[in-house]
């Protein structure tokens, strides 16, 4: 096999554990949503609701939502790798540059742009914190007077949707990821 051969290969490869852990993303996901539906459809099945079985989601969203984070860190990392070593060799092979550049151009267009186009993308996991917390809200304040137990109860909770939050941000930072692995990239091939 010559050096050609070899790129398209290792090229192919990549391409196949991108699209396995677009996959893995996907699957993720909609596991997530789905399990945090039926715990909500169990919660509102009971003959008295307790409020905190509505945080009950987060032991779910919470750790998927880090793995949906790591894969789409690595799928970063696989992009960067593309362009560098692969992307940069073969002319012909450009889906990884150009889709950069496209991302790029829409990006920089203005900072509206940027905000839809990264912060409306990934937010499922977030949105469902945000209705478990806000149902457990109504039901606590509903079913318990006022009292300074009542305040920390609604406020620990948002340590939760904070953190959420946190792996959102990451999730939608897969450009600079990308950006960032780039530089690692072309000095480990310098």
């Amino acid at each position: 096999m010559d050096r050609q051969e070899l790129l398209m290969k290792e090229y192919q490869n990549l391409r196949d554990e991108i699209t396995q852990q677009i996959g893995l993303h996907n699957t993720l996901l909609s596991f997530t949503i789905t399990c945090t539906i039926a715990v909500l459809s169990f919660v509102f099945a009971q003959d008295t609701i307790l409020p905190f079985l509505f945080l009950l989601p987060f032991c779910i969203i919470i750790p998927m939502s880090m793995r949906i984070a790591y894969y789409r860190t690595n799928m970063a990392k696989l992009s960067a790798y593309l362009i560098v070593f692969i992307e940069s060799e073969i002319p012909e092979i450009n889906w990884e540059t150009r889709n950069k550049q496209a991302i790029q151009k829409i990006v920089k267009k203005d900072d509206r742009t940027k905000k839809q186009y990264t912060l409306l993308r990934y937010f499922e996991c977030l949105l469902l914190c945000i209705i478990c917390y806000v149902l457990f809200a109504v039901f606590y304040i509903i079913q318990n007077s006022f009292s300074w137990i009542t305040i920390i109860n609604l406020i620990w909770p948002l340590l939760f949707v904070a953190f959420e939050c946190f792996v959102t941000k990451q999730m939608c930072s897969v450009h600079k990821e990308r950006e960032k692995w780039m530089k690692i990239w072309k000095a480990q091939k310098e």
